[in-house]
């Protein structure tokens, strides 16, 4: 679990998922005999360096693990191997010392010789440590062979819980050739092969390797250019932070740092789509998340310098100043901790090169153009030398083996579906001589039965054909015209920041703009309208969590309305679809939103009803719905429309789907409501 974390995530983080790794599985011992288990003494003392590794000592941390060694008079083999284990994840994430980690790894296969049978998982771990150190050398030809290697073993060796880990690393070794489309396969199989892992044992180490998985998979889409589906992924791995992180409190610095270091890849993403308003914002939640003591401040600069780069695209030139005069300060740190990694300077040359360009500080530009060629320059070569190497032949020979035991694994896979086949064709014989015999006795009645059934069939297949298709097409319309629809938002906001134009010019771009984010919330509920709800894919959600998300994603448009919202939750889970269930309460939110005045309240309540019901209350304050309307509300063709509070567009369709999608659920929707002094949106599901 190390050569993710060199390509993304920096040091302490590495350091902290290393510990907590080895936590989740020092009291669970492998299953052979004669496996020898950690003292207390050993325990205990580890269970130290975790907590200071997570506030930022790992120096402090890896001095008491020493001191603490020095003291016992005859370690066993397990309790050497951890601590090796641990230097070796200290050397490459912290110092970055190579040379050092592989003197600490040739320890670790000391102390497991001639015990590789009774210590397996350790000897695995072993291997992979020794690869994780010649990645981070990048020696990758190497480093693959022994992840191979590693991988061979275990299949023969360990339960196949274990294997996810070391398919991984065959994804990661096409992402350091830049191969990302290459590598995706690899990934996903891997996080496939996690869900495999259903012990309680297993499951807080696959929670831990599940996240970055999720995260190495939107970082290869991202940097194939497919920007969109690498914020998908970005999407998914916080669904998947946040539905474990309140599970596990004893962890959550780890969780909110891999959280702020999401948020940071998802604002980069965004800012490729050219959104650079919600790029700005996941950026600016990753540094307050990182930029602490005890979190990540190295992932923080690499937010900063995506951040500078995002206000020199669109010309804020005070706010880059700001960004690239702490940058510059972190640049010149003495100290090894607060150094800043290579690339991070060279993408900072660059920034302050491409700076002083806008602003005409043509001496200044050209020294740090000088500055950015002669590092970049020295990079090309090592990388040059790195991708010359015969990596190619490497890995077609070890492709060649892996899908030789697919094949075999594919040909048992195929006999046993032959017999199958076999067993049910000779029943299908059986039953078709049966119903020959009675062929004769119910011909004509079958006939017209037949016939009957034919002919509805084929009606329904036209039916069914026709919605399908017209339904599609929609959805193509539609999907197509949120792009230009996006691309004018960005471009009337933008042109809204030149202060020389005339007022005229001024307010009609204003119109422009209002109408097109007003079109596309439309396009959003016509996309919605037409989704078939039968067949929801179901799963548990913690409905608190789910709301308290959305709370937080519609912050910004109660605060242009300087609104408050107030939440009243229980915990509650339900089964439920995620998807669906979240555009629910986004649009009670906002239509909640709408139809309040500046400065109201907004009460958000969510309780049991009893063992087999929750409830969902929003309740606002605004203009209320007249009598005559509320039957007409939550249909999707009604003429029960209005604008709201601040003149916004209303288009009908939110709560009519809505309704289809809580009914989908089994649950029910209904409406209190006075003139004038508000509504309130009841949603009552099922939990089960």
């Amino acid at each position: 679990m190390l050569s993710h974390f060199l390509i993304k995530y920096p040091s302490k983080y590495h350091l902290i998922l290393v510990l907590c790794l080895f936590l989740c599985s020092a009291c669970n011992t492998s299953p052979t005999k004669n496996n020898t288990r950690l003292s207390n003494k050993v325990q205990q003392v580890l269970l130290k360096v975790d907590s200071l590794a997570t506030y930022g000592q790992s120096r402090k941390a890896i001095k008491l693990l020493d001191s603490t060694y020095n003291t016992l008079k005859t370690p066993n083999t397990k309790e050497l191997f951890e601590k090796y284990r641990i230097k070796v994840g200290y050397y490459m994430s912290v110092e970055r010392d190579t040379a050092k980690a592989n003197l600490v790894v040739d320890s670790m296969l000391l102390v497991l010789k001639g015990k590789e049978k009774q210590y397996r998982t350790e000897y695995v771990a072993a291997i992979f440590a020794r690869g994780d150190q010649l990645t981070a050398k990048k020696s990758y030809d190497q480093a693959f062979k022994y992840y191979y290697d590693a991988r061979q073993f275990a299949l023969k060796n360990l339960d196949q819980c274990n294997y996810y880990e070391y398919t991984y690393r065959f994804g990661m070794a096409r992402y350091l050739q830049e191969r990302y489309l290459e590598a995706i396969p690899y990934i996903k199989q891997a996080i496939a092969e996690s869900e495999t892992c259903k012990s309680p044992e297993d499951l807080a180490r696959v929670n831990l390797s599940r996240q970055a998985y999720l995260n190495t998979l939107a970082l290869c889409y991202e940097k194939a250019g497919k920007f969109e589906e690498a914020i998908n992924y970005y999407q998914k791995t916080v669904s998947f932070i946040d539905s474990i992180a309140l599970k596990r409190p004893q962890n959550a610095v780890f969780w909110q740092t891999a959280l702020g270091v999401i948020y940071g890849n998802m604002g980069g993403a965004y800012a490729k789509l050219n959104n650079y308003k919600v790029a700005e914002r996941y950026l600016k939640l990753s540094i307050a998340i990182n930029d602490r003591l005890g979190f990540d401040p190295t992932d923080a600069q690499t937010a900063k310098l995506k951040l500078a780069d995002l206000y020199i695209r669109i010309s804020n030139f005070k706010a880059a100043a700001v960004l690239l005069a702490q940058l510059q300060q972190i640049l010149e740190q003495k100290k090894p901790e607060m150094q800043m990694p290579t690339n991070s300077k060279l993408r900072l040359y660059e920034l302050q090169w491409q700076y002083a360009d806008k602003l005409k500080m043509k001496s200044q530009a050209y020294v740090f153009l000088q500055q950015y060629y002669k590092l970049h320059d020295s990079l090309e070569k090592i990388n040059k030398n790195l991708k010359i190497t015969d990596m190619s032949m490497a890995f077609k020979a070890h492709d060649q083996q892996y899908k030789l035991a697919l094949l075999t694994q594919e040909n048992k896979t195929k006999k046993i579906y032959i017999i199958v086949f076999i067993a049910f064709s000779a029943m299908a014989i059986c039953v078709l001589f049966l119903v020959w015999q009675n062929r004769q006795r119910l011909k004509s009645l079958n006939t017209i039965i037949l016939d009957q059934n034919a002919d509805l069939h084929e009606a329904l297949t036209a039916l069914e054909q026709s919605q399908e298709e017209n339904t599609r097409i929609m959805k193509v319309i539609v999907h197509d015209l949120r792009s230009p629809m996006a691309a004018a938002i960005s471009i009337t906001s933008i042109l809204l920041k030149n202060e020389k134009l005339e007022p005229g010019d001024s307010e009609l771009l204003k119109l422009l703009e209002t109408s097109s984010i007003n079109s596309l919330e439309m396009t959003n509920d016509l996309l919605n309208m037409n989704t078939k709800l039968e067949n929801l894919l179901k799963e548990p959600i913690e409905m608190h969590t789910l709301i308290n998300h959305c709370v937080n994603l519609l912050k910004f448009k109660v605060a242009e309305k300087q609104q408050k919202i107030n939440i009243d939750l229980e915990e509650i889970v339900l089964a439920a679809n995620r998807e669906k269930l979240w555009r629910v309460m986004s649009n009670l939110i906002v239509n909640a939103i709408k139809f309040s005045p500046a400065g109201a309240q907004i009460d958000i309540k969510l309780f049991k009803v009893n063992e087999e019901f929750a409830q969902v209350m929003v309740k606002d304050y605004g203009i209320g719905v007249p009598e005559a309307l509320r039957e007409k509300i939550f249909d999707i063709f009604t003429d029960a429309k209005r604008r709201g509070t601040s003149g916004e567009q209303p288009f009908g369709l939110g709560l009519a789907i809505t309704k289809q999608i809580v009914e989908a659920h089994g649950g029910s929707i209904w409406l209190e409501s006075e003139v004038g002094k508000g509504s309130t949106f009841f949603v009552e599901l099922p939990i089960d």
